[in-house]
C-alpha cells in the first residue's frame, strides 16, 4: 500500500475510477467497466465516514461506539468510504445536523456482511440495505465557481445505506470512531482558495493528514459482487452506461 503521509486520493487513484470488467474466473471483458469501491483500508478493516449533529458525535467519540439519547439506530443511515463525498454532502461539516464528521473503522467481515445485505438501483422497497454509485468527488481539487469537491464524471463512488437490523449490525461492529471535523474544515478552507494553484498549495500543507484511498475488493461472494456491479454482469453493464443516454442514474 502507499506509505502513510502521502495522499493518493487524486494523483494515484484516478486510473482506478473504472476498470475493465472482470469475469468471475479472472478474465477480462472490454465491452464495459465494473464499479470500483475506493476507500482507506488496512489488514484490520476499512474506513467509512458519516456526518452527525454535535451531541451524537460527542457521545460516539467518548464511548467509541454509537448510542446515546440522540442516536436512533433504526433510522436509515448512510456511510461513505470517500472522504471527499462526505465533505460534499455535509458542506465541509457545516450543514444543519451535519456539523461534525466521524471516521469509522469496520472489520472486513462486517463490510462484507453489510454489502451482502444490500440491493442496488432505483427503489429498493423494504430492503434493509441500499447501494448507490454516484459521481465521485475529488478531494484534491474544487469545483470551479463552487465551494465543493470537484465532480468526477468518469468515476463513481459507492454510498451504502442501512436501516433496521442492518443498521444495528453496523453499530455493533465498529472498531474505532475518530472525529475528523477539524480536517474537514481545513479541506473546506483549502477548496475555497482563489485559484487551482492556491488550492493545491493549501492542500499540500494537509497532505500528512489526508486519507490514502485506494481500490478495495470486499470479501463477498461472486454473486454479491456481480449484483453490486463490481464484477461483470447485467448490473455492471447497466451502471457503465450511466451518463451515456443508455441508463438511468443509479440512485
Amino acid at each position: 500500500p502507499p506509505p502513510r503521509g502521502r495522499c493518493s486520493c487524486h494523483q494515484d487513484l484516478a486510473p482506478f475510477g473504472t476498470m475493465a470488467a472482470m469475469t468471475t474466473d479472472g478474465g477480462s471483458e472490454n465491452d464495459h467497466q465494473v464499479q470500483v469501491f475506493t476507500g482507506e483500508w488496512d489488514d484490520e478493516g476499512v474506513y467509512v465516514y458519516q456526518a452527525f449533529k454535535e451531541e451524537i458525535c460527542d457521545w460516539a467519540v467518548k464511548n467509541q461506539r454509537f448510542g446515546g439519547p440522540q442516536f436512533k439506530p433504526e433510522r436509515m443511515t448512510w456511510i461513505k468510504p470517500s472522504f471527499a463525498w462526505v465533505l460534499y454532502r455535509s458542506g465541509y461539516a457545516s450543514k444543519h445536523n451535519q456539523e461534525r464528521v466521524l471516521k469509522v473503522k469496520l472489520p472486513h467481515e462486517a463490510m462484507a456482511h453489510i454489502l451482502s445485505s444490500c440491493s442496488t438501483g432505483h427503489g429498493g422497497g423494504g430492503t434493509i440495505g441500499r447501494v448507490q454509485w454516484d459521481p465521485a468527488r475529488d478531494l484534491m481539487a474544487s469545483e470551479p465557481k463552487k465551494h465543493e469537491p470537484r465532480k468526477m464524471l468518469r468515476k463513481r463512488d459507492i454510498q451504502i445505506g442501512m436501516k433496521g437490523r442492518l443498521s444495528r449490525f453496523y453499530v455493533e461492529n465498529t472498531l474505532s470512531i475518530e472525529d475528523v471535523t477539524e480536517l474537514s474544515h481545513a479541506v473546506g478552507h483549502a477548496h475555497a482558495a482563489a485559484d487551482a494553484g492556491h488550492v493545491q498549495e493549501a492542500l499540500g500543507q494537509l497532505r500528512d493528514d489526508l486519507p490514502v484511498e485506494r481500490p478495495y475488493m470486499p470479501r463477498c461472494s461472486d454473486e454479491v459482487l456481480i449484483g453490486l456491479g463490481m464484477k461483470t454482469g447485467a448490473r455492471s453493464k447497466s451502471l457503465s452506461r450511466i451518463g451515456k443516454g443508455k441508463a438511468d442514474e443509479a440512485r
